[in-house]
C-alpha cells in the first residue's frame, strides 16, 4: 500500500482557512447571543480585545491565519516523516 504525504500549501490553507471561519462564526454567536460563555472561550484565545469589537475581529482573523499555517507546518512535517519510515 502506498503511504501518501501531504502537501503542505493545500493543508496550510484548509486549516487556516477552517480556524478564520470559525473564529468568524463565533463572534457572530457572541454578538447574538452575549451571555454565551462558549463562544467567548474560543474568541479569547486569539485576542484579548473586547468581544464585538473590529479590534477582536481582525486580531482573531490574523491569529487563526498564522496559528493554521503553524500547525500546519508542524503537522505536515512531523506525519510526512512518520510515514518515511
Amino acid at each position: 500500500m502506498e503511504k501518501l504525504k501531504l502537501d503542505l500549501v493545500a493543508f496550510g490553507w484548509a486549516l487556516s482557512g477552517t480556524l478564520v471561519l470559525l473564529f468568524v462564526l463565533c463572534e457572530g454567536v457572541a454578538m447574538i447571543l452575549p451571555g454565551w460563555p462558549l463562544s467567548h472561550n474560543w474568541l479569547g484565545l486569539f485576542s484579548t480585545a473586547d468581544v464585538g469589537s473590529l479590534r477582536n475581529l481582525f486580531d482573531g482573523v490574523i491569529a487563526s491565519a498564522l496559528g493554521g499555517w503553524f500547525t500546519a507546518a508542524v503537522l505536515v512535517t512531523i506525519y510526512n516523516r512518520l510515514i518515511t519510515r
